[in-house]
Order: structure tokens, then sequence, then C-alpha cells
């Protein structure tokens, strides 16, 4: 009887630990495919374009809705500049000194502002010169008007040493292509009398007949004497032909 009862819980303890291995076994493989598919979304969650996504998604909010749906911050386009037209051409000192300018000059002469050095220069010699004409311009350029060829050129001029060097280039330039160059300060109170002065040769600027006799003047410039420095037109007959007459008193 006790044999039967020894033998009864060897098999029963036998069957137990069985079980708790197959417990064991299926717990296990149950983890193991847990974490396998854990695996598995996050390489999947990888693999997925968040862009892609997001314009999937608004598509189909925006076609299954008459809703308009705003996109998010990082899908929205930079705005365009927004340009608007100034009030008026120029700052008020260009357009005070155009304006007598034209009063003064406007019949005989088709005035332009702010024209580029290389419109009207060109350089003869090595290529690499053209670069020096860019991006410079000058303040008013006379022209013919029968065929817009250069007659003068005008320079507003600042203060300062950067004004300064720019006259002096653009001094060597006009020098070069022997056409006359007159400057007057950036101001914005030059009267029609200062400019007309100034411009006392417009209807040539370089030949002038002399009132007297009528033969050629020549600019000529005292050097001695009161009028030392001072620029004039004197007639070519001179001291034969006493014609002479003052160019500009800013001279």
């Amino acid at each position: 009887m006790g044999f039967i009862v020894f033998i009864g819980v060897l098999l029963g303890g036998v069957l137990g630990l069985r079980y708790l291995r197959k417990r064991e076994i299926e717990a296990f493989r149950e983890a193991d495919m847990s974490v396998f598919e854990d695996f598995k979304a996050t390489r999947d969650e990888k693999l997925i374009d968040p862009v892609k996504v997001k314009a999937q998604s608004y598509l189909a909010a925006t076609s299954s809705s008459n809703v308009v749906t705003i996109p998010t911050a990082d899908t929205i386009q930079p705005h365009s500049p927004v340009y608007e037209l100034k009030k008026e051409l120029f700052s008020a000192v260009y357009r005070h000194f155009y304006g007598n300018l034209e009063k003064v000059a406007g019949e005989d002469y088709r005035i332009f502002v702010d024209v580029p050095l290389e419109e009207f220069i060109s350089v003869r010699q090595e290529k690499t010169g053209d670069q020096i004409l860019k991006g410079k311009t000058i303040s008013y350029l006379l022209c013919s008007k029968a065929d817009l060829s250069v007659a003068f050129g005008i320079q507003l001029r600042g203060a300062g040493q950067e004004f300064n060097r720019q006259f002096e280039f653009l001094k060597s330039l006009f020098l070069q292509i022997e056409k006359p160059l007159l400057d007057f300060p950036l101001i914005d109170n030059i009267s029609m009398e200062e400019i007309r002065e100034k411009l006392d040769f417009t209807v040539s600027p370089l030949a002038r007949k002399c009132p007297k006799c009528g033969n050629e003047m020549l600019m000529r410039k005292a050097v001695k004497g009161k009028n030392t420095g001072k620029t004039f037109w004197v007639c070519r007959g001179f001291p034969g032909c006493k014609g002479i007459t003052r160019i500009g008193r800013f001279q």
C-alpha cells in the first residue's frame, strides 16, 4: 500500500514538473514574439516618410471635407516680398536740382540722371578694365537732342574723402574722352541762376563765337592778377580783340 502511494506521489511530481516546464516554455515563446513584434513595429516606423504621411493626411482631409485646413508651420512656404511704388522719383536734392537744370538747359539737351559710366564709356586696353566702371555712375549726363551724343556731365559732390575720390576719378575719365565735367555741391538750395552761370556755354560746351568779332573763342584760365584761377572765354584774336567772357563764378 505504501509503495502504491509512493508511486502515485512520484508520478504526480513528474507530471507537475512537466506541466510547469510546458508553461515556462510557452511563456518564453510569448515574451519572445512580443519583443519581435515591437522591434518590427519600430523598424516600420523608421521607414515611414513623415513628410509623405503629412501630405497624404492633408490631401485626405481637404478632399473629404469642405473645411479649409491650414498647413502646419513646417509646410508653409515663405512669403514673396511686397513691393510698393515710391511717392516720388529720386531724392529731394536730385529732384530739386533736376527741375532747375531742366529749366536752364532742357531746351538744348536731353538730361539723364544717375547714368552708369559703362553706358557711355568703354575701355580699349585690358578686358579687366571694364570692371573698374562697374557700379559707378554720374549724377547727370547732358546729351544732344539730335543723336544723344554726350555733351557734358554734372556731378553732385558731397562732403568727405569718398566723394572727392569719386569726383577725381570722373575728372580723369572726362579728360580722356574730352568732354567737360561740372560739379555742384550736394545741397538742396542751388538756384537756377547758379546753374545758368556755371552752364554759360550750354549752346556748345567746346566752342563759342566772340560777341565782338565773331571769331572762335578759346577757354583760358587766368594765371595772375585779381582773376587768378578763374576761367574765361577768350577771343582767338586776343589781344587785338578784347572779346572776353567769364565762365561761372564758382570755378
